[in-house]
């Protein structure tokens, strides 16, 4: 019975840890591509709900990238951009894309000058092909490839989206997460940063999320169930086996409380990203953990007295 005990402890640790994993991966990491593309680096930008992923061939210092905007629409123009000059629209090298008047894609390079951007199609300081874009559902795909220079495979980042008029992108709104869409990007070792150097928040609390509700579902509450189902058979362990049963099951609650909220907290910075059978089982698990702990409270006091 000792060793059915340890071996449901391994097993529902082996679960944790895999749980853990799978919510601590990147978000761009389970995006795919219907041209059966694949993308060996990713990240997730903080805002605007937009992903890069890219190759870079170190022997020719090229970068093939595909830069995608979901939560989008037709109406809607989309950027992406390296500025080595500053984190910010103003002399950056741009990739863009938009829907014309007859529905077709339309994906070119514009550098943006100092005064008044016009978005306007222009050649780079750098040497882009196989650009093209794509909108499906309501996400929009740029893929490039780009031939850079040493001193640009580490600089400066930025990505937009606005409104169109007509055929012709308007500016974009100047506060918001349009303010806060830069960063840098090393395109050599993966790194990103936000924000002229701040973690990705977002990416925080999505690891937060992951490992508070490995420890709750995975780890402290089957803890607790089988405290309850092996140990109380042991004349020794009467009632110690008890206290640490409602232990491990309240803490397990508590720590999954925090978990749901940061889960709550991640899908209202996150709209029209929905992961339904995620959300699905994680309101089953919280409701049958409020249901456990509410019976506990009103039963406790009987159960110590009869223990």
């Amino acid at each position: 019975m000792v060793n059915k005990a340890i071996a449901c402890a391994l097993f529902f640790s082996l679960v944790a840890a895999l749980f853990a994993s799978s919510y601590a991966q990147q978000t761009c990491g389970r995006q795919a591509f219907n041209n059966n593309k694949v993308y060996r680096t990713c990240t997730d930008l903080p805002v605007l709900n937009s992903f890069l992923h890219w190759n870079y061939d170190p022997s020719t210092n090229t970068v093939d990238l595909a830069f995608r905007h979901t939560t989008t629409s037709s109406s809607r123009w989309v950027a992406w951009a390296l500025n080595p000059s500053g984190q910010r629209m103003a002399g950056s090298q741009c990739l863009v894309a938009f829907q014309n008047s007859t529905g077709r894609p339309v994906a070119y390079t514009t550098p943006i000058g100092s005064g008044s951007p016009t978005l306007q199609p222009g050649s780079l300081s750098f040497q882009v092909s196989n650009i093209s874009a794509t909108l499906e559902g309501n996400q929009w795909t740029i893929f490039a490839t780009l031939q850079l220079t040493n001193d640009l495979l580490s600089t400066n980042q930025v990505w937009q989206e606005g409104p169109m008029n007509g055929d012709t992108p308007s500016i974009h709104a100047l506060s918001g997460d349009n303010s806060r869409s830069v960063g840098t990007i090393d395109f050599r070792t993966g790194q990103t940063t936000a924000g002229g150097g701040s973690s990705d928040s977002r990416r925080r609390r999505r690891n937060t999320h992951g490992v508070l509700n490995a420890v709750s579902w995975g780890v402290l509450i089957p803890m607790g169930a089988m405290i309850a189902r092996y140990l109380k058979v042991f004349k020794t362990a009467n009632p110690a086996w008890f206290y640490l049963h409602v232990a491990c099951q309240a803490s397990g609650y508590i720590v999954g409380v925090a978990g749901w909220g940061t889960g709550i907290k991640l899908g209202n910075d996150s709209p029209g990203i929905k992961y339904n059978k995620h959300r699905n089982i994680g309101i089953a698990l919280f409701a049958i953990g409020t249901l456990q702990v509410t019976i506990l409270s009103f039963f406790f006091p009987a159960l110590v007295i009869i223990t």
